[in-house]
């Protein structure tokens, strides 16, 4: 086949892909209720009298970290921290917003100009932790953090509180925003990333366990520039998306040696990931591990490593299996470094479904002289391969 180069320009184009940003919906503001000048850096939703249904406006201009704390609306009357009408710009620190102890919140901003479409930039992390949940963040502009540009969890503690036999995570929906330019971590980092946690509670050894997550929502974001992973969600209990996401060079300075480089990353069970575009990953476009796992209708382009990388549980711990397959269809995988589909998700309770999907490559073969489309750790990768295609880029064209 005749090769043509592939711009992420070009791919902007496509209806699915379509990279104007989105802004708050202006039909919907509400009065500010509070307006919180910029020299000021702490919200308390209880020593303000916060309602639900109440909007909290950011007074226009350059300030520092602002955290905002027990701030309690309700799933009919949430919150809402806006912009009060110019563009809200934190200035470089190590957090820029810190949300704690906080439930049924709504974080966004109102473009004050079609040259400007983000209200609110952020050159901090944007945190969301002790305990907090049904958090909506949406058109936030994070231009630069140190670490990570939004970091989503609660990590345990001596705390009873915080030990996932006592609180699970739920309705985190973030969407619409643009990240770029990380310093040493993800784009966003969701989740706790280990298994567990040993501390020492009042002199004894504990041994703690992260809460997971569950009724989650990243969509339709961009990424850019980003050190380490472009989107990484972990400890996923169930009921996970992730689509329409654009992601645009990942891994730029990864943790070493080099990991976590991937455009997206998730550990956990019941996991979509659909329609997102992966252009230039550092590592993995995708690196998956988990149960139930459906990866439909994704564009990866030009890959560090696979195209996409997976395994579940039970490749890792031999007394576990019966889990549920994973499901790839209709995935265009563009030149990538290795394989476009390795998969390691063994003693599942039916075969994986791979169908309908696309790779295109130099033609190379690996050590087993077999091309570097798919690759399967062994017999126990049980898979249906249906109606997928491969090209080889023709360079004399």
């Amino acid at each position: 086949m005749q090769h043509s180069a592939l711009t992420l320009a070009s791919l902007c184009t496509l209806p699915l892909l379509n990279c104007a940003s989105a802004v708050a919906n202006e039909s919907h503001i509400t009065a500010c209720n509070f307006t919180i000048p910029s020299s000021h850096y702490l919200v308390d939703g209880l020593a303000m009298n916060i309602q639900p249904g109440d909007t909290v406006c950011l007074a226009a201009g350059e300030r520092g970290p602002l955290k905002l704390k027990n701030i309690y609306g309700s799933a009919e009357h949430p919150i809402v921290i806006r912009n009060a009408d110019g563009v809200v710009t934190t200035k470089p620190y190590e957090y820029s917003i810190a949300v704690e102890q906080s439930t049924w919140l709504r974080l966004t901003s109102i473009s004050p100009n079609p040259s400007q479409p983000y209200g609110i930039r952020l050159g901090g992390t944007l945190s969301i932790g002790q305990l907090s949940e049904q958090i909506e963040v949406d058109n936030i502009e994070i231009y630069r953090a140190r670490f990570a540009g939004m970091l989503i969890k609660t990590d345990p503690n001596c705390d009873p509180a915080t030990w996932a036999e006592n609180f699970t995570m739920t309705g985190i929906n973030i969407h619409h925003n643009y990240v770029h330019h990380t310093k040493e971590g993800e784009g966003m980092y969701v989740g706790y990333t280990g298994k567990s946690r040993k501390l020492e509670c009042d002199g004894v050894a504990t041994t703690v366990y992260p809460h997971k997550l569950e009724n989650i929502r990243i969509h339709n974001n961009k990424l850019e520039q980003t050190a380490a992973d472009g989107i990484q969600l972990n400890s996923v209990k169930g009921n996970a998306h992730i689509y329409s996401n654009k992601i645009y060079r990942t891994g730029v300075s990864p943790f070493a040696p080099v990991w976590q480089n991937t455009g997206i990353q998730v550990g956990g069970d019941d996991v979509q990931v659909r329609d997102n575009l992966i252009y230039r990953s550092g590592g993995n476009g995708m690196m998956l591990d988990g149960d139930n796992l459906q990866v439909i209708n994704n564009k990866i382009i030009y890959a560090g490593e696979n195209g996409i990388f997976a395994r579940n549980p039970a490749q890792q711990n031999a007394q576990i299996s019966g889990g549920l397959p994973h499901s790839y269809k209709n995935n265009l995988i563009i030149q990538p470094k290795t394989y476009g589909l390795k998969l390691y998700a063994t003693n599942t309770a039916s075969a994986h479904l791979i169908s309908d999907n696309t790779i295109e490559n130099d033609g190379s073969l690996d050590a087993a002289n077999r091309p570097m489309t798919f690759s399967f750790l062994n017999d126990q990768v049980e898979r249906v391969l249906l109606n997928n295609h491969h090209y080889i880029e023709n360079t004399d064209n």
